[in-house]
């Protein structure tokens, strides 16, 4: 091989085909047409004297030789970029740079209004990308730069990143405002006798024993250990539906008090305290190493700590 010789977007296009083993789906991540990832696949091919990629049931599959090569690509790629962000100053009020940030529904019922409405006027060039995935996804994510932030409760990434406190929050229940038999406080019995929603980790089958999980394993986990239990009538893997269940229900669902109390003004709910005690949790912002340095991810993250640091996002 004459390194010399290649085209660098050809290496581009090789590790998006890493990323999403599917030809469409990896020209749309870097701007190509189908026919062109199809032409750049070919010219990498007869660059290498490899196929490359060969077609299974699920998709398209690497190589052993591919596989061999895909984390010396990644790197330098990684390398390259960080070169020249570095030496481009940012500047938020023209840039034109999409971040891509880690959320669950959650997070982005919480965050995402008060944030794209600051971006509109400090930022009104730079866009979100915000990515939902397997709690167990958000180490490879960060670490392979797909993703440049992640926000929320995530025991998971306690180790081997960099990491910022936002705000402390505490769960609470919500339920209808009309509901026949709980009025303006919540009993033990009455927490155990009525049926409840269980608000699963999306994109991944829910365990207790789960480290990534959020705040549902900690709750879970909490009620197991004090003898508590409760009958779940109800799993989801999103929260946007529940306050209509909630609504048109006499169930139950015990979530973080900062999204609950977003849920107030404009649902047919209430919020009621939990008749035990419940361990405070930390939200924090997380990211790797990769990006510590560079001045846009430096930027959002700045942006993440004025907007939500200590008071929580409900404060002004």
């Amino acid at each position: 091989m004459n390194i010399e010789s290649i085209d660098l977007n050809l290496l581009v296009a090789f590790d998006a085909m890493m990323q999403e083993r599917n030809v469409t789906r990896a020209g749309l991540r870097v701007g190509l047409s189908q026919p062109s990832m199809s032409h750049a696949l070919t010219r990498l091919r007869s660059f290498c004297g490899d196929p490359l990629f060969v077609r299974v049931k699920t998709g398209m599959e690497p190589t052993p030789f591919a596989q061999r090569i895909a984390p010396s690509v990644r790197a330098g790629l990684a390398i390259m970029r960080a070169g020249l962000e570095e030496a481009v100053a940012f500047d938020p009020a023209r840039s034109e740079r999409i971040f891509q940030i880690l959320l669950s529904d959650i997070g982005e019922v919480v965050y995402l209004p008060r944030l794209m409405q600051h971006l509109k006027k400090v930022a009104p060039g730079v866009g979100l990308r915000v990515l939902q995935l397997p709690r167990e996804s958000y180490r490879e994510a960060l670490e392979s730069g797909d993703a440049d932030l992640a926000v929320g409760f995530l025991p998971g990434l306690n180790a081997g990143f960099y990491q910022q406190r936002l705000f402390s929050d505490r769960h609470v229940c919500l339920l209808r405002s009309d509901h026949p038999r709980i009025g303006a406080s919540l009993s033990l019995q009455g927490f155990s006798d009525e049926s409840h929603i269980m608000i699963e980790p999306a994109g991944t089958r829910y365990s207790r024993a789960s480290l990534h999980s959020s705040t549902t394993t900690l709750i879970e986990q909490y009620l197991e250990k004090n003898g508590l239990r409760r009958h779940i009538a109800l799993r989801v893997p999103h929260f946007t539906i529940v306050p209509e269940i909630l609504a048109a229900t006499e169930l139950l669902v015990v979530i973080p008090g900062t999204v609950a109390r977003l849920m107030m003004p404009w649902r047919h709910v209430k919020m009621l305290p939990l008749p035990f005690e419940v361990p405070e949790f930390e939200v924090k912002q997380f990211w790797h190493e990769r990006s510590h340095q560079d001045a846009g991810t430096r930027w959002v993250r700045g942006v993440f700590a004025d907007l939500f640091l200590e008071h929580g996002p409900s404060s002004p």
